[in-house]
Protein backbone atom coordinates (compact mmCIF):
# COMPACT_ATOMS: atom_id res chain seq x y z
CA UNK A 1 0.00 0.00 0.00
CA UNK A 2 2.99 2.68 0.85
CA UNK A 3 4.55 1.64 -2.12
CA UNK A 4 1.58 2.74 -4.44
CA UNK A 5 0.77 5.82 -2.70
CA UNK A 6 4.47 6.95 -3.02
CA UNK A 7 4.37 5.30 -6.76
CA UNK A 8 1.31 7.79 -7.16
CA UNK A 9 2.91 11.09 -5.61
CA UNK A 10 5.69 10.75 -7.94
CA UNK A 11 3.87 10.21 -11.11
CA UNK A 12 1.61 13.14 -9.56
CA UNK A 13 4.55 15.31 -9.42
CA UNK A 14 6.32 14.62 -12.78
CA UNK A 15 2.83 15.57 -14.17
CA UNK A 16 2.33 18.97 -12.29
CA UNK A 17 6.55 19.72 -12.98
CA UNK A 18 5.44 18.77 -17.08
CA UNK A 19 2.61 20.41 -17.07
CA UNK A 20 4.05 23.73 -15.68
CA UNK A 21 6.41 24.01 -18.09
CA UNK A 22 4.45 23.30 -21.00
CA UNK A 23 2.35 25.51 -20.00
CA UNK A 24 4.88 28.21 -20.10
CA UNK A 25 5.02 30.70 -22.35
CA UNK A 26 7.86 32.64 -23.47
CA UNK A 27 7.56 36.19 -23.43
CA UNK A 28 8.59 38.15 -26.61
CA UNK A 29 10.40 41.25 -25.91
CA UNK A 30 8.70 44.58 -27.08
CA UNK A 31 11.06 47.44 -29.03
CA UNK A 32 10.06 50.96 -30.02
CA UNK A 33 11.06 52.32 -33.86
CA UNK A 34 12.71 55.19 -34.51
CA UNK A 35 9.25 57.23 -35.66
CA UNK A 36 7.84 56.09 -32.31
CA UNK A 37 11.20 57.38 -29.83
CA UNK A 38 11.42 60.56 -32.61
CA UNK A 39 7.85 61.19 -31.40
CA UNK A 40 8.93 61.69 -27.77
CA UNK A 41 7.23 58.68 -26.62
CA UNK A 42 8.53 56.23 -24.29
CA UNK A 43 7.22 52.36 -23.13
CA UNK A 44 7.06 51.94 -19.37
CA UNK A 45 5.88 47.91 -19.92
CA UNK A 46 5.56 45.55 -22.12
CA UNK A 47 3.33 41.91 -22.07
CA UNK A 48 3.02 40.35 -25.07
CA UNK A 49 1.77 36.93 -25.05
CA UNK A 50 -0.30 34.25 -27.89
CA UNK A 51 -0.59 37.00 -29.81
CA UNK A 52 -1.33 39.93 -28.27
CA UNK A 53 0.89 42.88 -27.49
CA UNK A 54 -0.17 44.86 -24.93
CA UNK A 55 2.22 48.40 -23.73
CA UNK A 56 2.18 51.70 -22.02
CA UNK A 57 2.74 54.02 -23.59
CA UNK A 58 4.04 57.79 -22.62
CA UNK A 59 4.14 60.77 -24.50
CA UNK A 60 6.16 64.14 -23.69
CA UNK A 61 4.50 65.85 -26.64
CA UNK A 62 0.93 65.38 -28.87
CA UNK A 63 1.02 62.98 -30.80
CA UNK A 64 -1.36 61.23 -33.46
CA UNK A 65 -1.28 58.41 -36.02
CA UNK A 66 -1.30 55.02 -37.19
CA UNK A 67 0.37 52.87 -34.89
CA UNK A 68 1.54 49.37 -35.90
CA UNK A 69 2.86 46.38 -33.78
CA UNK A 70 5.46 44.45 -36.22
CA UNK A 71 5.47 40.57 -35.33
CA UNK A 72 9.54 39.30 -36.52
CA UNK A 73 11.19 36.51 -36.35
CA UNK A 74 14.39 35.28 -35.97
CA UNK A 75 16.27 37.31 -38.95
CA UNK A 76 14.22 40.40 -38.21
CA UNK A 77 11.52 40.16 -41.17
CA UNK A 78 8.23 40.94 -40.40
CA UNK A 79 5.78 38.36 -40.03
CA UNK A 80 2.56 39.86 -39.53
CA UNK A 81 1.27 43.45 -37.81
CA UNK A 82 -1.79 44.67 -35.96
CA UNK A 83 -2.38 48.65 -35.92
CA UNK A 84 -4.09 51.06 -33.84
CA UNK A 85 -4.87 54.71 -34.24
CA UNK A 86 -2.80 56.35 -31.59
CA UNK A 87 -3.78 59.77 -30.06
CA UNK A 88 -1.92 60.84 -27.45
CA UNK A 89 -1.70 64.67 -25.77
CA UNK A 90 1.52 66.07 -24.11
CA UNK A 91 2.38 64.42 -21.02
CA UNK A 92 -0.30 61.71 -21.50
CA UNK A 93 -0.13 57.85 -20.94
CA UNK A 94 -2.51 55.09 -22.77
CA UNK A 95 -1.87 51.40 -22.16
CA UNK A 96 -2.93 50.12 -25.89
CA UNK A 97 -3.18 46.92 -26.97
CA UNK A 98 -2.87 44.49 -30.47
CA UNK A 99 -3.69 41.81 -31.05
CA UNK A 100 -2.41 39.15 -33.99
CA UNK A 101 -4.68 37.18 -36.19
CA UNK A 102 -4.62 33.50 -36.20
CA UNK A 103 -2.18 33.24 -39.67
CA UNK A 104 0.68 34.88 -37.99
CA UNK A 105 2.53 32.00 -36.68
CA UNK A 106 3.52 32.80 -33.32
CA UNK A 107 6.35 30.11 -32.63
CA UNK A 108 8.56 32.00 -35.58
CA UNK A 109 8.28 35.20 -33.54
CA UNK A 110 11.11 36.25 -31.92
CA UNK A 111 10.11 39.75 -31.14
CA UNK A 112 7.81 42.49 -31.78
CA UNK A 113 8.32 46.42 -33.02
CA UNK A 114 5.73 49.21 -32.50
CA UNK A 115 6.32 51.62 -35.42
CA UNK A 116 4.30 54.87 -36.94
CA UNK A 117 2.67 53.89 -40.46
CA UNK A 118 4.53 55.72 -42.88
CA UNK A 119 3.32 58.22 -45.29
Amino acid sequence: MVFKLVNFSHSFLILCVFMTISCMEEEKPVTLGSSVVEKGISMTSSKAVQGKVEVYLISSTSTEGELLAKALNAKGQEIGRSKQILNLGKDDAKLVSFNFDASVNLDEVSRYMLDFRKK
